[in-house]
């Protein structure tokens, strides 16, 4: 479904997938988003009767905490899908907003990029593993 949404005061078109499913994946531009809605009883829920309503707001996902100097951190998944590709190995430095690894998910290929400097322990995944969000993907520490 595509919709027109104002967020922080500008007007963006985004596509959104499938409102049921949990969380639900909103593209705006060529930038994907996880959206997590808040749950509201369903009498709080009514469709929008007149053009002049406001439009929906959507959040960006919250930024994975990040581990504090010296211990390990995990990447997770920031959405479901299929690993396609795997940009480290253990053992190598990485730093903050480098590739780790690609998740394809409704046909996007999207980047995992680590949030900080650091050094691979672990990589959790391989090629053509499906994955669900908030799995482990990466391991730095």
């Amino acid at each position: 479904m595509n919709v027109r949404v104002q967020i922080d005061g500008q007007i963006y078109e985004v596509e959104i997938g499938d409102l049921n499913s949990r969380p639900i994946q909103a593209v705006v531009g060529s930038e994907l988003f996880v959206v997590w809605p808040e749950d509201a009883p369903a009498a709080a829920i009514a469709p929008a009767t007149t053009a002049a309503a406001a439009p929906p707001r959507i959040s960006a996902p919250a930024p994975i905490a990040v581990a504090p100097s010296g211990e390990t951190e995990i990447i997770a998944a920031p959405l479901p899908g299929d690993v396609v590709a795997i940009a480290v190995k253990t053992g190598d430095a990485v730093t903050a907003g480098q590739l780790l690894c690609t998740v394809e998910s409704m046909k996007m290929n999207n980047p995992v990029r680590s949030p900080r400097p650091g050094v691979v322990a672990e990589v959790m995944v391989a090629v053509g593993d499906h994955v669900n969000h908030g799995q482990p993907l990466v391991r730095l520490r």
